[in-house]
């Protein structure tokens, strides 16, 4: 037997068994998703950068989170439950790609549509990014019907290592071509091209998706899947408003959402028109971001199981209380030196971001009953997605309101730094009552 063939029957060995046949697709899944989410998502690193080329105001910049995530909230739910009710777990999220392969090529194409580019540019936005909320979310659901339980652990960390590698290499290789080119006709051309390569890897995540092992449902798990209906969602809410444990989490969660979203648009104005951040700055910022939260991820998983995420997610809560921080700091700092500081300081200050997460899905899942527990997830994913559209959009508005300016940027986040702090006292208080609780 040659050595060529025996390569190949060792390979057609290994793709023989279901579980290696999963973890090598959703690698490849998760390798395609987050190349596309990490350029073109709702905070993706090319989205804003597209519209600023295109001649957006920043009203306009302030109105992508607004249109993307209204988009969702609008599909979220109606989505899910259709999701939920269909024979194979495969085919809304294989639907779901293909239509954003199709839409990306549109919005790539927005420079050539004329004096209404900005209109078309929201309307394939809400077709791209918004899809891509809605997808993120109901993946979760998707991979738990994909995997056996005892393997969860292994196929998805086996995929977050190939979402690291892309996160970490295209957004430096987009913005070393952007920062190459002379004008905004020039850095468009490259950013069609990525969007373009978006709505290929979409096409192609379709066809990987379909041919993952299994996923058919039982016909007692299609009857038993929730319906879209008022009645239901009336005594689910009438149940959760009753629930003093729930209530109390909700408008903690909510408060800490609202300081948070509402500094998403301007975080950028501040990062370009303050800071001085070029295009290969903002690439190089969210590699170092993304190698560093993932190098800490595991220390925060030990926290979670020594301290708790309550304990856990008071670091979550000063991470974001020191990003308006950083921009004071950096803003304030001399012209010349401003990037530098931002880049120290805010890759730092980011480090516990990448536990946000892990800690939000456990504290919801600590505070709301068994019972329509799927739906009451997509319940409070659509009230954290409205607050993600519409509160940075405000807070462009307020810093407008500010007045516009050097001053106003300074005087919004001195603001938002206070929201911020009220936020770290409420879910400090809030874990001390809990620890006493259990004392």
């Amino acid at each position: 037997m040659s050595r060529f063939t025996k390569l190949r029957n060792e390979i057609s060995g290994f793709f023989a068994g279901k579980y290696n046949q999963m973890v090598i697709l959703f690698g490849i899944e998760g390798l395609l998703f987050q190349f596309v989410m990490s350029l073109s998502g709702v905070s993706g690193f090319g989205t804003n950068l597209y519209a600023t080329n295109l001649g957006a105001t920043d009203s306009q910049i302030g109105m992508i989170q607004l249109v993307a995530n209204l988009a969702a909230v609008v599909l979220l739910l109606p989505i899910g439950v259709l999701s939920d009710r269909m024979k194979n777990a495969k085919t809304m999220p294989v639907c779901l790609m293909l239509f954003m392969g199709a839409a990306y090529f549109f919005y790539g194409t927005v420079p050539v549509m004329g004096e209404n580019r900005m209109v078309f540019f929201f309307i394939f936005l809400a077709m791209t990014a918004g899809v891509l909320v809605v997808y993120n979310a109901i993946w979760q659901a998707f991979f738990g019907d994909m995997t056996a339980i005892s393997q969860r652990n292994r196929v998805y960390a086996f995929r977050n290592r190939f979402i690291f590698a892309i996160s970490t290499v295209a957004p430096i290789v987009c913005g070393t071509i952007l920062t190459a080119m002379p004008d905004s006709n020039g850095k468009l051309g490259v950013l069609r091209a990525f969007f373009y390569a978006c709505g290929a890897c979409n096409l192609l995540n379709a066809l990987v998706l379909w041919h993952m092992p299994g996923g058919q449902r039982s016909t007692e798990a299609i009857a038993n899947a929730p319906k879209l209906s008022v009645r239901q969602f009336a005594d689910v809410l009438r149940e959760l408003t009753h629930d003093k444990k729930f209530v109390l989490y909700f408008i903690s969660i909510m408060f800490f959402y609202f300081g948070w979203h509402m500094d998403w648009s301007m975080w950028y104005i501040g990062q370009t028109q303050y800071v001085g951040l070029s295009e290969a700055h903002l690439s190089l910022f969210a590699a170092l971001c993304a190698i560093l939260q993932l190098a800490t991820l595991g220390l925060f998983a030990r926290l979670n199981e020594k301290k708790g995420v309550n304990f856990t997610f008071i670091f979550c809560a000063l991470s974001l209380m020191c990003c308006p921080l950083t921009m004071l700091v950096a803003g304030t700092a001399p012209v010349a030196a401003r990037p530098v500081v931002f880049l120290a300081m805010g890759s730092i200050v980011c480090i516990p971001q990448g536990a946000t997460n892990l800690c939000l899905v456990q504290m919801l899942l600590n505070v709301i009953p068994e019972r329509n527990r799927s739906l009451i997830v997509s319940l409070n994913m659509v009230f954290v997605t409205l607050s993600n559209a519409v509160m940075p959009f405000i807070g462009v508005q307020f810093y407008q309101l500010l007045g516009g300016d050097y001053r106003g940027f300074l005087a919004f986040n001195a603001v938002v730094f206070v929201l911020r702090v009220a936020a770290v006292v409420l879910f400090t208080s809030r874990y001390l009552r809990g620890r006493a609780q259990t004392a």
